[in-house]
């Protein structure tokens, strides 16, 4: 098993599984045993098996406003729900995929199609309410948090802008929330620092 530049790793306790999302062959979700470590399972885009994913890089590139790519660009990130569905944030193609935890393909969320490089989606956070209605996707390039509705990944809203000053973002990557709704973000470049932003009442 060849894992390269691992992105993100994420838990699924009641499971007793370790998800990891790494960049190599333009990402992968793969799935091991929490104990073993042994590999369980793994997928691609649109659910590709590990063994599918083409090594053509063609079929990874990506034009702003293009058609989107057969398999994933990298630096992919993932998150699950509640419900058991698998968000894997495809960052340089500027998308979200959703999966089963056994890898079959459901839906693709397409988001701020015309970003370049360096991408719209750099992760994937959930509302804290018991649904989780909404996403909540960090924009590394246009420098913004996206609020889309997960049920059909239509943009409901969006906060923030590019800049230095607190209350806005460059280079904005990581994002968490706690149960009250808080949102703690993450930047890379310039801006290097964490924020937390409180829900208005």
């Amino acid at each position: 098993m060849i894992v390269g530049g691992i992105e993100e790793i994420r838990i699924d306790d009641a499971a007793h599984e370790l998800y990891a999302a790494d960049s190599y062959l333009g990402g992968r979700v793969m799935v091991f045993d929490l104990d073993t470590f042994a590999f369980k399972r793994g997928w691609g885009a649109y659910g590709h098996k590990l063994s599918e994913i083409s090594t053509n890089d063609a079929d990874r590139a990506y034009t702003p406003n293009g058609p989107m790519p057969k398999e994933f660009r990298g630096h992919l990130t993932i998150n699950f729900s509640n419900d058991g569905l698998v968000y894997a944030a495809d960052r340089n193609a500027n998308r979200i995929h959703v999966t089963t935890k056994d890898g079959k393909f459901v839906k693709e969320f397409i988001l701020a199609p015309y970003t370049g490089e360096g991408g719209s989606t750099t992760g994937v956070a959930f509302s804290p309410d018991k649904q989780q209605k909404l996403l909540f996707v960090p924009d590394l390039t246009n420098n913004h948090i996206w609020f889309l509705n997960r049920d059909d990944g239509k943009v409901v809203g969006q906060m923030g802008s590019m800049n230095e000053n607190g209350g806005q973002w460059y280079g904005l990557h990581m994002i968490a929330l706690d149960s009250k709704g808080n949102i703690y973000t993450g930047e890379v470049f310039a801006g290097e620092r964490v924020q937390r932003f409180v829900p208005v009442k």
